[in-house]
């Protein structure tokens, strides 16, 4: 089987546990070295059925554009599958226990895809990995965890939300060239 043939049996295993979520996989290549993971999709992803292509997701690929990269050039995930949301429709961080019922998921799309580097965007990520800690803690740090190299940067709503981050967050994601 090759990867993508994993892949999507991964994600038709999810599908059959979620048949009335709108769930949002992967995006790029399953050959890349780099795999990027947040947290779960918002409106924007629900919609179009990919990872990061809402105002956070434009701020990322403009910073990997920057910094030389592609957006192509990763394989881009979320740890939820789905966009956790209230009874009014707004959206939600994603609870413990949803992160934690992904989590097995996650591991298999990881092993599948073997990257030299996993850079994960913002606390849920780098907790939904098992990182302890802070995001000031951690960000720009590189943490060895199950044998793989885990960077932790900022994620890109919170530069949104916090402009001054703004720097961090691109130094951060410049570290992928040294780390490669």
């Amino acid at each position: 089987m090759t990867k993508s043939q994993k892949i999507e049996h991964t994600w038709d295993t999810i599908k059959k546990a979620y048949p009335k979520k709108t769930l949002v996989f992967s995006d790029g290549s399953p050959d890349s070295q780099i795999m990027i993971v947040g947290e779960a999709p918002g409106k924007d992803e629900e919609k179009q059925g990919k990872p990061f292509v809402g105002r956070a997701g434009r701020l990322l690929n403009a910073t990997l554009e920057a910094l030389g990269w592609q957006r192509s050039d990763f394989y881009v995930s979320n740890i939820v599958k789905y966009r956790p949301q209230d009874q009014y429709g707004k959206t939600l961080t994603p609870t413990p226990e949803e992160i934690e019922k992904f989590r097995p998921e996650l591991e298999k799309e990881i092993a599948i895809i073997n990257p030299e580097l996993i850079v994960v965007l913002g606390r849920i990520a780098m907790t939904g990995l098992g990182i302890e800690g802070t995001m000031s803690q951690n960000h720009g740090q590189v943490i060895e965890k199950n044998g793989r190299k885990i960077l932790v940067v900022y994620h890109p709503a919170a530069i949104l939300r916090n402009p001054n981050w703004g720097h961090k967050f691109r130094k951060g994601l410049a570290k992928i060239k040294e780390l490669l």
